[in-house]
């Protein structure tokens, strides 16, 4: 049955916003839905689905202007947050600046607009035509590479000398939408994020997030824990650069995701800032199960112009571990119920090959828990067998 409620267009389609339009819904929004049809699961739950890619902003913008939205939206997506902003702009909407979409969704941008705002970050250089005339030292390596507009750990490399510099840049090149490439230091420690929510430019807290990665070469997130394991002082220290950050980059509205880095030594670097919601489920679950917050009612609250500030009333522990199978032909899927475990979800069918994992799109499957302490990965919960 559709809604017949005031209209909310929302950007993306993948299972990503499924929360965002099931939630919107919920609130009695009519949804209207805009992506490129291939795997846009949430053709099925949108009250208006419209097959045009994000990235045709003009197209968009003649709909919503026929439409008459209340807000514009989207949760887990840079490239997304282009069209909601440029939208937003167009219709006199809520969202943030051309100037902070600009810098928010360019690694090296953001780079160089941090940099004159002080926030301590990794040192870094856009890559030339091959990085085979950049000027590194050998005292430099190891870095890191990676397109400056993607997310989700594609196109990213460790580049321990400067006979791997090419061959990574190639790669990161094309991964990139505009074919630019960052390089970084590569800075050793424990990764976290800051999830947080803004409205008219005051930034409001609601957790930190516990990272595990891969490693090397491609660091793809195989675990998110909440709330993360920090000292009050380093709580202090992150939401006090986290603030800076975002006023920093102009961040006015909505969501945001920022990544650190804390060193042995207990220095914090700042990796990047995303101006919407982390992905992972890390917004559109994990808050909600950590603090009792339903962080996407607030991303929707904000959209529309009806924001409260957050109240954190139920802590808990919550996260969401991955499961990475060896390579193969699937045969058969078992899930051990736990009462832990609150949702589950598997990407693959049974004859499907499962690849080897190279970035987290490529991710067939995970399990979320939430409890009175942090849940370590159990194969046993979920297990995908493959073929021998």
């Amino acid at each position: 049955m559709r809604n017949t409620g005031p209209s909310l267009a929302i950007i993306g389609a993948s299972y990503l916003q499924k929360p965002l339009v099931l939630k919107a819904r919920e609130m009695g929004f009519e949804t209207h839905v805009f992506a490129w049809e291939d795997g846009a699961i949430c053709k099925e739950v949108a009250d208006h689905f419209y097959p045009i890619s994000i990235t045709e902003v003009d197209e968009i913008c003649d709909i919503c202007q026929r439409i008459q939205p209340k807000g514009i939206v989207s949760i887990g997506s840079d490239l997304a947050t282009v069209a909601v902003n440029r939208v937003a702009e167009k219709l006199g909407l809520i969202g943030n600046s051309l100037a902070c979409t600009e810098v928010t969704t360019n690694k090296y941008l953001m780079r160089e607009r941090l940099k004159t705002g002080g926030i301590p970050c990794p040192g870094y250089w856009l890559a030339g035509k091959n990085g085979s005339d950049l000027e590194v030292n050998p005292n430099d390596f190891p870095l890191i590479v990676k397109p400056v507009d993607r997310s989700g750990s594609r196109g990213i490399s460790l580049v321990k000398d400067r006979s791997e510099l090419v061959d990574a840049v190639l790669a990161a090149r094309e991964q990139s939408f505009s074919a630019q490439v960052i390089i970084e230091q590569f800075i050793e420690g424990r990764e976290l994020s800051v999830e947080a929510i803004s409205w008219q430019g005051r930034h409001y807290f609601l957790q930190f997030t516990d990272k595990e990665t891969t490693g090397a070469p491609h660091f793809i997130e195989t675990a998110h824990h909440q709330p993360a394991e920090l000292t009050s002082g380093q709580k202090d220290s992150l939401a006090r650069l986290t603030r800076e950050s975002l006023d920093c980059l102009g961040v006015q509205n909505g969501a945001s995701h920022s990544e650190f880095k804390i060193t042995e030594s207990g220095e914090i670097y700042l990796i990047e800032v995303g101006a919407r919601m982390g992905g992972d489920c890390i917004g559109s679950d994990l808050v909600r199960l950590s603090t009792g917050y339903d962080f996407v009612r607030g991303v929707i609250e904000v959209a529309v112009g009806s924001f409260e500030e957050p109240v954190l009333s139920q802590p808990a522990h919550a996260g969401i571990h991955y499961v990475f199978p060896q390579p193969g032909t699937l045969r058969e899927v078992l899930f051990a119920s736990s009462p832990q475990v609150v949702h589950h979800e598997i990407f693959v069918e049974i004859g499907d090959t499962i690849v080897p994992i190279l970035d987290s799109s490529q991710r067939p499957a995970y399990y979320i828990y939430q409890g009175k302490q942090r849940m370590p990965y159990d194969p046993d919960v979920l297990r995908l067998i493959i073929k021998e």
